[in-house]
């Protein structure tokens, strides 16, 4: 019986020590943050990238895609204009009057890019702490240079991956001996191959046309306008059709597209893919046996 009184005792004494210690926690002086903008990712329309040793290039939002605008006209790679548009978010526990900028390698900035109207100028890095002073609007800010790696210094590296856009969905492909359709959402090859075992199921089919639409290259160009060896017609669900032009095979399968004057570059494998629907490994397999 004393026992379990010594035990409710201290099992009190803590929760005293518990509550005492939480009390003094939340009177403890925060960190100061300040906020750089208060303009959101969602309602930014317009970015303006200028680089002092690149040139500069405009990305503005149509719908809810982004497309470069300056120095060319293109689609624009959406996940990377995310990343810019990540420094809306972005706080300082350091703010320092926006004055005797010289001090901070900021009367002119190495980048400087702009959203919607403001302005985020980078200039030196703070050899302690290895953070990076920004000025915008009435302010200069200590930020990771973290901020300053998203925004790309060329246009060219904010061209699109996607050799599809979102809206493009296809239903047909004619390449130069044969062609895969869809209807009714099943998709037929024609002619098929002879072979039993060399014809791609049903399934086989829907992921190879998920592999076009949703095709996504090593790298993006202008196109050289070189002559293509052969044409793919893509069909749109939308009734429309994109003439794709296939510049090179091997080692890489370099595809153009003439209406965007942009061509995608694929590794030998994923082009050997998009170039030939496939049965599965699974059916080689089963027809062996």
């Amino acid at each position: 019986m004393k026992l379990g009184w010594v035990v409710n005792l201290l099992l009190a004494i803590g929760v005293v020590g518990l509550g005492v210690y939480a009390f003094h926690k939340n009177k403890e002086p925060k960190e100061p943050s300040f906020k750089l903008s208060q303009l959101s990712a969602a309602a930014a329309n317009k970015i303006v990238v200028e680089s002092r040793a690149r040139g500069a290039y405009t990305l503005e939002k149509r719908g809810e895609l982004w497309f470069l605008t300056e120095p060319m006209q293109a689609r624009a790679d959406q996940t990377q204009v995310q990343r810019i548009l990540d420094l809306l978010s972005a706080s300082s526990k350091e703010k320092l009057a926006a004055t005797q900028l010289e001090r901070f390698e900021l009367l002119t900035p190495s980048l400087k890019v702009t959203i919607n109207g403001q302005a985020f100028a980078f200039g030196a890095s703070n050899p302690l702490t290895q953070e990076q002073y920004v000025a915008t609007m009435d302010g200069v800010y200590l930020l990771s240079a973290y901020f300053g790696s998203l925004a790309p210094t060329q246009a060219d590296r904010m061209l699109t991956h996607r050799l599809l856009s979102e809206g493009e969905t296809p239903v047909g492909f004619t390449f130069k001996g044969f062609n895969v359709t869809q209807k009714d959402g099943k998709w037929t090859l024609a002619p098929p191959p002879p072979q039993e075992q060399d014809r791609p199921s049903q399934d086989d089919l829907n992921r190879w046309a998920d592999d076009w639409r949703f095709a996504s290259s090593l790298a993006t160009q202008t196109w050289s306008g070189k002559p293509p060896t052969e044409t793919v017609q893509v069909k749109l669900v939308d009734g429309k059709t994109i003439a794709i032009a296939v510049v090179q095979k091997a080692p890489e399968l370099i595809l153009a597209r003439p209406d965007e004057k942009l061509q995608f570059h694929f590794s030998g494998e994923s082009g050997r893919r998009l170039m030939q629907p496939e049965p599965s490994k699974d059916k080689h397999g089963a027809g062996a046996s």
